[in-house]
């Protein structure tokens, strides 16, 4: 997930609309936003997507212009990697204060929620913002031609396989038994409509992979581009409302863990150590794009330093029964720390402004870097039998 300054404050302006929404009283809306700069006039397309149980979200996809840095494409992806077993992914009972470990007596109706909280993860993972990266590769290089009649260069749709096994395993995550009604009735929204959207990419497999439109100029492309583009965006909409949904219930599983925790224990360290990496996680895309926002870098900054004292606190009461300590997980959890303070310092001195000459591949690198240091600290943490 490349962004220049105009989309992001497009994407702005769709967070501070959707917060004036009334989502009791609105439908899922769509506008575009024109957003000029120096260079060029970006066109932003904003989705408002009610979420249900009074939520609204907002999501913006740039449609035109030159993208310098990362989108929330790859943040989803990344976050969505870095859900937490604070509740139970390895086996252990979400009632239990020990995590990692087999609880005795977990409850089958326990057991039965983890299997099927994993699949639907597994299932995001899948995804990871496949759909919303094809979307805007297409609005891109494809549409601007087929609106102006101009040969077509390159033509791809979204890779067949891939799409079938996503639907496949949100299909067979839904199927496991047990219920989860915050994550049940967008997964079968979501699956719903990659199918109806398969049929349409199906169709059109053939024609790109042989390169069809070099044949016909590009005629069938622009026969179903109508068709192809809205159903790809209503598989995009429903993606958004999925990862959504993960997004809520694992920071809610989360706190659980940590209130639950006893005051000073390994797991109540654990599970803050997590809470806070992920609210700065939530905060790091706009560190690295927007460094006119100074308060998000401060509570960014603040959220890393508390995160610290976590791991601090969390390494002290590791050594009291294990006097080795947990070396990987305290240096995964440093890495990020350490990384994203440098982020905070290369942001104060300048070099994430669009006029500061950083190349763009190295903002990109250094962002990749960061979420993907997050992942490994919460991989590391969800192995078996972890400290």
């Amino acid at each position: 997930m490349i962004v220049v300054i105009e989309a992001i404050v497009a994407c702005s302006i769709a967070r501070t609309f959707a917060s004036s929404i009334s989502p009791k009283t609105s439908p899922d809306r769509r506008l575009t936003i024109k957003v000029r700069s120096r260079k060029e006039t970006v066109d932003a397309e904003v989705a408002v997507l009610s979420l249900g149980n009074g939520q609204i979200a907002a999501r913006c996809q740039r449609q035109g212009g030159d993208m310098r840095h990362r989108d929330r494409v790859r943040v989803t992806g990344f976050a969505l990697l870095a859900v937490a077993c604070l509740a139970g992914c390895n086996g252990e009972n979400k009632n239990s204060a020990t995590p990692g470990t087999a609880a005795h007596g977990s409850s089958s109706a326990d057991q039965t929620e983890i299997a099927k909280s994993n699949a639907y993860i597994i299932a995001a993972n899948e995804s990871s913002g496949l759909f919303e990266k094809a979307l805007a590769t297409y609005q891109d290089t494809v549409s601007p031609r087929l609106s102006a009649d101009r040969p077509l260069e390159t033509y791809e749709v979204v890779p067949v396989q891939q799409v079938t096994k996503i639907r496949t395993r949100l299909e067979t995550a839904g199927a496991l038994e047990g219920s989860i009604p915050e994550l049940d009735p967008a997964a079968r929204d979501y699956a719903s409509a990659i199918a109806a959207f398969e049929r349409v990419n199906n169709g059109l497999a053939n024609y790109a992979q042989s390169k069809g439109f070099l044949t016909d100029k590009g005629a069938k492309a622009r026969t179903e581009d109508a068709v192809f583009v809205a159903a790809l965006r209503k598989v995009v909409n429903a993606e958004t409302v999925f990862f959504h949904r993960i997004d809520t219930r694992d920071a809610r599983l989360t706190q659980e863990a940590y209130d639950r925790a006893p005051e000073g224990s390994v797991e109540r360290y654990r599970a803050g150590m997590v809470m806070r990496g992920k609210a700065a996680m939530k905060e790091v895309l706009t560190v690295f794009t927007e460094p006119a926002d100074v308060a998000t870098r401060q509570a960014f900054a603040k959220n890393l330093d508390e995160m610290a004292g976590m791991v601090e606190n969390w390494d002290r009461a590791v050594r009291a029964e294990k006097p080795e300590g947990c070396p990987a997980i305290q240096s995964s959890a440093n890495l990020v720390i350490a990384n994203g303070r440098k982020a905070v310092q290369s942001a104060e001195a300048g070099r994430f402004e669009t006029e500061s000459g950083t190349p763009s591949f190295v903002l990109q690198q250094e962002f990749s870097i960061l979420q993907q240091n997050f992942s490994m600290m919460i991989f590391n943490l969800n192995q078996p039998f972890s400290c």
